[in-house]
């Protein structure tokens, strides 16, 4: 039934507007006054792997040599051997790596994650048929199944989902 294909595109149209949002996705900007100014705050930041703290600092550790975000979940050094740094680019300017867990080095994950997404969902509008789940995992460099549950969290609908209520809605504009 015609009114049946309608209700399952308003209920797909949340989905979409979630792409399109992710796909819009701006980067958070950081205020010059900031609650995380000594290292007092940094410190308990660091224990309470505190995600607001991120973007604010980096922290350093000298018995590993990696610098990390202060929401990083690997295990919190012993503050004797802990410094601070304004910016990852100061930390490897100092001398340290990034650490291979929370990657301070580049975006926030929710960022990359909805850049995976925002690219998948170019992949699919841009398509004559519908792709893969493969073929748009590959283009994300992600496993099909992680892929598969990475855009139904960002997206709120299947990839497949979101490609048939997008042909539906080219269908409707024409």
């Amino acid at each position: 039934p015609r009114g049946h294909r309608t209700d399952t595109l308003d209920a797909l149209n949340p989905g979409i507007e979630n792409c399109m949002k992710v796909a819009a996705h701006s980067r958070r900007e950081i205020s010059a006054p900031s609650r995380f100014d000594t290292e007092t705050q940094r410190w308990q930041a660091i224990r309470r792997r505190d995600p607001a703290a991120d973007g604010h600092f980096v922290y350093s550790v000298r018995t590993t040599g990696v610098f990390c975000r202060p929401s990083c979940s690997a295990r919190p050094a012993r503050s004797e051997n802990v410094a601070f740094h304004v910016s990852a680019a100061d930390a490897k300017q100092a001398g340290f790596r990034a650490c291979k867990r929370c990657r301070p080095d580049e975006p926030p994950r929710p960022q990359r994650e909805a850049d995976l997404v925002a690219r998948a969902c170019r992949a699919i509008e841009s398509a004559e048929q519908v792709p893969r789940l493969g073929e748009l995992a590959a283009l994300c460099g992600l496993s099909a199944q992680h892929f598969h549950r990475l855009f139904k969290r960002v997206t709120g609908v299947t990839p497949r989902s979101y490609a048939i209520a997008r042909r539906q809605r080219r269908v409707q504009e024409t």
